[in-house]
């Protein structure tokens, strides 16, 4: 098949040096070609890329490329002329059939895609979709977001081949459903689908179509009932990962010890510039809240908006001291090895942080820690909507944005009593 591309080698800019962002791009990316070639091997129209490929291949034997201005006229007009003698073939001399004659009943299906790609006429298909959800959605510059999104959609690609948009069906959606559930759980399947129906959605609202979401209300079988519950930290656990922490007394050590001591999300901490850890204030704290290279679940992406303030105390208030005075002159993060001013990396601090804690040993991930913050929240009969300040847990509404919300003494005397619970933390 090598004939049918540019040169023998595919090149593309994954536009990462991250060895596990690339593992599972390479990995979409290969899924995807090794789909086209399938198609490639079987028939020419056994799939729109397929039929791409092979159309560009039969402009190429007359010298054309596809809506190149380079084209030479006399060449298209032989390539027409030739298509012509096609029609007035199957006419057989009957000029009412001929005016008639259907391009499908006289052109084969490269034929007919060749034509409709050298002007400019040809479908569009599932990936015009995804570039025209990419281009109008208001992450379209974050680089994560985007990255997620190209990852979940290449996982259809790879199962349906770029379809033309006017063929896919609810059939379709369902056929992919049901070829992914046989790989990953059904969070999975439904975090993609939700992918792909915003994509959906996207198109027919900016096409102004009236065709119903192929992947809209799609209900998963089981859905749920393989997934693993959360346990919380014991209190024995947590006094051993304090003594384990202040021991080992390190940057990964002070990125577990402030989760512990906040309840925070990984990469809400994992992401903090150190301007936003106030240490000397009246009630030392940390602020989360949205920057270019770290969102804040719940903040809507709007850069510069805080979702809350955190109180620090104990085994917390310890890590951010030592992050502080640790902090080299001209450091602007609190963790650069996994922060810059475009990305965090807390995917690769989850994975050794969790590693850690398993030859602790200790067997629990740390995300499990917010779970644990939350229940000796609840121990304590914190009242809910304090207990979401802190955690930054529950759905925001309007009134949510009204007044300045609970003060950093209220919360941080619910959080210490909280953490008394736990042996070492407070």
């Amino acid at each position: 098949m090598r004939h049918r591309y540019p040169g023998a080698t595919i090149k593309q800019d994954l536009k990462t040096a991250d060895p596990v962002r690339v593992a599972r791009m390479v990995a979409a990316l290969n899924s995807e070609l090794e789909a086209d070639w399938a198609g490639l091997r079987a028939a020419p129209e056994s799939s729109p890329q397929s039929l791409k490929v092979h159309a560009d291949a039969l402009l190429k034997t007359w010298g054309l490329a596809p809506q190149s201005s380079e084209n030479d006229p006399q060449a298209i007009a032989l390539l027409h002329e030739h298509m012509d003698d096609k029609r007035g073939q199957y006419a057989g001399g009957d000029d009412q059939a001929y005016q008639n004659a259907d391009p499908a009943h006289y052109l084969t299906p490269v034929e007919r895609e060749a034509g409709r790609r050298l002007h400019g006429t040809q479908a569009a298909t599932l990936n015009d979709a995804l570039e025209l959800h990419l281009n109008a959605h208001t992450q379209r510059e974050d680089v994560r977001f985007v990255e997620y999104q190209r990852r979940a959609f290449a996982t259809l690609i790879a199962v349906t081949g770029d379809q033309e948009l006017r063929t896919f069906k609810r059939s379709d959606a369902r056929h992919y459903m049901d070829s992914t559930l046989k790989t990953v759980k059904t969070a999975t399947v439904r975090r993609r689908i939700g992918v792909l129906s915003a994509v959906f959605a996207t198109y027919i609202q900016e096409n102004d179509l009236t065709r119903p979401n192929p992947f809209a209300g799609l209900s998963i079988p089981r859905e749920g009932h393989d997934s693993k519950a959360r346990h919380p930290f014991t209190a024995e656990q947590v006094a051993t990962l304090d003594a384990a922490c202040r021991a080992a007394d390190d940057p990964m050590r002070w990125i577990l010890a402030m989760l512990t001591g906040t309840g925070a999300r990984l990469a809400e901490v994992v992401g903090l510039p150190l301007d936003d850890i106030v240490i000397d204030g009246d009630i030392p704290h940390v602020i989360l809240q949205v920057h270019p290279w770290r969102d804040i679940k719940g903040a809507k992406g709007i850069r510069g908006v805080k979702d809350r303030t955190v109180p620090l105390v104990g085994l917390a208030l310890w890590a951010a001291t030592r992050v502080k005075d640790g902090a080299a002159k001209g450091q602007r993060f609190a963790f650069p090895q996994y922060t810059d001013a475009t990305t965090c990396k807390a995917t690769s601090a989850s994975g050794g942080l969790n590693g850690w804690l398993r030859r602790l040993p200790i067997d629990h991930t740390c995300h499990e820690l917010r779970h644990t913050v939350k229940d000796l929240l609840r121990d304590v009969q914190c009242p809910k909507d304090i207990s979401d300040a802190i955690t930054g847990h529950g759905k925001k509404d309007t009134g949510d944005g009204y007044g300045a919300g609970y003060n950093l003494k209220v919360k941080a005397e619910w959080l210490g009593k909280a953490l008394q619970r736990a042996p070492g933390v407070a």
